[in-house]
Parts: structure tokens; sequence; C-alpha cells
């Protein structure tokens, strides 16, 4: 109850960040605000995606902190990265979620490995090798499937906490990597890098928007959703418990970490679009985050271990609840690109 709390205090503080003023709704124009408050409608269910509605300060640009933490000394080679304290709450234990779906993640950044039979399709690899180990290769088998291969390494975008632990997936199973053809040309040239992120793989499968990856009878359908990165993957596939099936969405990306990017932004706020238009069409039922923490995961989680056998799948939030998440991510992004554009106006007058 205590983080339900936290989370109700987040969202006030950033409607109050966004200052709304009294007679917005009155006026004629609609600004920046008005779409910042109509997204944190949505918030209730996504309290993670909430901060995509903070339009006080322009999105930070991670190339540039990226190039100040470049500055910082290197770690010895031989020793081992000291343990950080209070790491350990912030762990999620490997565990089964659908019939055919498991996380095997850390506490801030997902792995989720879909049983297609006769093997796995595993989307993202964390940031590095050990946590490859750690979390996906000892978590597989802790969940009984050390054995099971893994056929494909989906890569939802070309930062190192997704892809920095495909090194030792591609070496332990061989898996074909893939990821968007535009975030490949995007990969091959982004300096970007953190010491903590292992080596960037080199081009394997390359897809179009809206390509079809079927494995062992398990359709995964790819959908190229520019805005995190101009290339995320976002996946929807189906899902089953018990004797339901579900579709879920795993969206790729989400946070604005490059700038006042005002046509980059744009593109985001198209993605969300074209989602919530494929929510309502394919009645997805089903919304997960690359994130945990942007999608309630490890809530969830803890609900499903709790879950009695006549209670709601606490991942099924159903059509509805679905959409509100893209209508937060349209909105939202829709209020920082036209507030940059208010304050560039301002400038000019």
């Amino acid at each position: 109850m205590a983080g339900g709390k936290l989370d109700v205090l987040k969202i006030a503080a950033i409607a109050w960040a966004v200052g709304f003023c009294a007679n917005c709704i009155a006026s004629s124009t609609v600004t920046a605000d008005d779409y910042a408050r109509k997204g944190l409608e949505s918030a209730t269910h996504f309290p993670g995606l909430a901060s995509l509605c903070n339009i006080s300060a322009p999105p930070r640009d991670m190339f540039k902190l990226g190039e100040k933490r470049q500055e910082r000394p290197k770690r010895a080679e031989s020793g081992s990265k000291p343990e950080r304290k209070g790491k350990g709450r912030r762990q999620i234990p490997p565990q089964k979620v659908f019939d055919n779906l498991y996380y095997v993640g850390a506490g801030n950044v997902a792995s989720w490995a879909i049983d297609t039979g006769e093997s796995i399709v595993l989307v993202d690899a964390l940031n590095n090798d050990e946590q490859a180990q750690q979390y996906i290769i000892d978590g597989l088998s802790a969940l009984g499937l050390g054995d099971k291969p893994i056929s494909h390494l989906i890569i939802s975008h070309g930062h190192g906490d997704h892809y920095g632990g495909f090194e030792l997936i591609k070496s332990t199973y061989n898996p074909r990597i893939v990821m968007s053809n535009v975030e490949w040309d995007y990969l091959e040239n982004d300096k970007f890098a953190s010491y903590r992120w292992g080596k960037k793989p080199s081009r394997d499968v390359a897809v179009a928007d809206g390509e079809k990856l079927n494995v062992n009878g398990t359709e995964l359908t790819l959908y190229v959703t520019p805005g995190h990165t101009p290339g995320t993957l976002t996946v929807v596939f189906p899902v089953v418990d018990g004797n339901e099936e579900h579709r879920a969405v795993l969206w790729g990306g989400t946070g604005l970490n490059y700038g006042p990017d005002v046509s980059r932004i744009q593109s985001y706020t198209d993605s969300a679009m074209t989602m919530k238009r494929l929510v309502k069409e394919q009645n997805i039922d089903v919304f997960l985050s690359n994130h945990p923490g942007r999608a309630g995961t490890r809530e969830k989680l803890e609900a499903l271990s709790n879950r009695e056998s006549n209670e709601k799948h606490a991942f099924v939030q159903g059509q509805d609840v679905v959409v509100e998440a893209f209508e937060l991510l349209e909105n939202c992004t829709r209020a920082q690109w036209m507030r940059i554009e208010e304050k560039q106006h301002d400038q000019r007058n």
C-alpha cells in the first residue's frame, strides 16, 4: 500500500509541475499543458509512465550526459565490480508469468522469455554478461528451462542495457540476433557507451515494420515504433493462461533522452497513436515494458505469486486499460514537443 501512496504522490507532483492554469479549458487554443493533463488522466494504471507528462523542463540529452560519464576513470580490469549496497532489494526473482512467458530480468531492466515449445525467444539481454548469467541463464535454469535452446534474441533497441549481455547469450545458445533495420544502422553509428554495458552485437537479422516472426507455431509481430530510438521494436504476441489466450504488447522503449528534438518526439507521438489503433484492432489486453518500473511489473508479479485459483490474472488488464497506456504516451509526448515549440515561439517574439 505504501508503494501505491508514493505513486499517487508522484503523479500529483508531476501535475503540479506542469502548472495547469485555471482557465486552460476555457481557452480556444489547446496548449501543451492541456495535453499533459490529458495524459495524466491515464496514469492511474501506469504511474511509471507519468514522468513523460512533466513538461516543466526540456527532455534530457543522454548523449551529452554520456560524454560526461565517459570522463570518469575506468575501473581496474582485474578487479570485480564492487557490490552496491541496497541492490538486492531491487532484484526480481525469475518467475513464470503466463504458460508461455517468463520474467528473467533484473530489478530495473527486463528480459522476457517466450516459450515456443521447442525453443525460447528472448527479448533483451540486460546490461552485460554478468547480468545475463545471473538473471537470464541462471533464471531459466531455476524455472526448469535450462536445457531449452534460445533460438532468437530480439533486441528492442540499441541501448546497452538491452543488448549488453548478448555476447554470453550468443556464445551459449547461438541464437539469431534480431533488430529493426533502422536500429542496426543507428547502433553501428551510435557513439554513446557506458562502462556498465557489454559489447555491441554485429548486424544479423534486420526486420521491417509489421514483419512476422513464426517460431515453432508461435507468431510474433514486430512493429518499428520510432521515438525512444529511431528504430525501436515493439513486439506483439499471444500469451496463454490455462485455457485462456490473450494478446500482449511489449512496448520497446519509453523515455525521452535525446534533448528537445521536436521531429523525433513527434515520431514518438505517431508511434503511440499507431499502437493505440492496433490495440483496438487486435484486442490486445496485456501491456508489458522492458523496464519493470514503467508498467508496474514488480507489483504484478507479486500479485501473481499470491493469486487465488479463481482470481483474475494481474497482467491481464483489458483492452481499454492498454489503450490508456498509449493515450498517455501519445498525449504526453505531444505535450513535450508542443512545449518546445511554444518556448521557441516565445523566444522569437
